[in-house]
């Protein structure tokens, strides 16, 4: 499974964001690809980057050590 540029771009918009809807709604993405492309980076890395919480997306260890590098 391969990623691309766009994937981590929408993973750091949710990241700023806090959450899916509104990172899509800054980045003219529909909320169903926002979440298609946040879950085929979780897959690729194995384990979940995000909590998923009625508050909002807070990043997990995985998700931090991502947003960093």
């Amino acid at each position: 499974m391969k990623t691309n540029l766009r994937h981590l771009r929408l993973f750091l918009a949710v990241t700023e964001a806090g959450s899916l809807s509104k990172a899509a709604d800054i980045n003219h993405v529909s909320q169903p690809a926002m979440t298609q492309a946040i879950s085929k980076l979780e897959r690729l890395a194995g384990q979940p980057l995000f909590l998923r919480r009625a508050q909002g997306m807070f990043l997990t260890g995985a998700g931090e050590v991502l947003a960093n590098r």
